[in-house]
């Protein structure tokens, strides 16, 4: 079974489950510390019943900063990662770097991602643009070969921060395709 696990996030991911079209790990900085406090560029979004606000936004960008050593490792950024960013929106250099994060409100936590691959880019590889090295031509003139699409071409996501007793509360989600 080949486990897809974004390419940026993969030196930082441990417990890894898989479980058919999801992949859910938990984060650790390259120290191997668990403990993260969350910074977002964004809106908070309270939904009725659920405990945490969620971080959304068309420009979104979160960042695990390791509550230790300060080490950022960024979990999402809405104009880099996922379906939407490689093939559908485009951004400006603006839109890219003039975001400045913001302190989710929550202690240093432990965090435990999930990343959903509903497409099957193997499937479907006569639907995309290719370069003469085989490569996929992306919405933002760049290239990428087909494994860092099936690991960086996610159509969805939700973060957590687990609780004392293993629970886990999200504070983040999207649908992306």
């Amino acid at each position: 079974m080949n486990i897809s696990i974004p390419t940026y996030l993969q030196s930082f991911a441990e417990n890894i489950q898989q479980e058919d079209v999801e992949t859910q790990f938990q984060l650790h900085s390259s120290t191997g510390n668990r403990q993260f406090e969350i910074w977002f560029y964004g809106d908070l979004l309270t939904i009725e019943d659920e405990p945490l606000p969620f971080i959304t936004g068309e420009h979104a960008r979160i960042v695990a900063k390791d509550s230790e050593t300060t080490e950022e490792i960024l979990l999402f950024d809405a104009t880099l990662h996922g379906y939407n960013a490689l093939f559908c929106d485009e951004y400006t250099e603006d839109q890219r770097v003039n975001r400045p994060l913001k302190k989710y409100n929550m202690p240093a936590t432990e965090i435990v991602v999930s990343f959903f691959y509903n497409i099957d880019y193997d499937e479907e590889v006569d639907d995309y643009r290719s370069d003469d090295h085989g490569n996929v031509l992306l919405i933002s003139g760049q290239t990428a070969d087909w494994e860092t699409i099936k690991c960086n071409g996610y159509d969805a996501f939700a973060f957590y921060v687990k609780k004392e007793v293993g629970t886990l509360l999200a504070f983040a989600q999207e649908e992306l395709a």
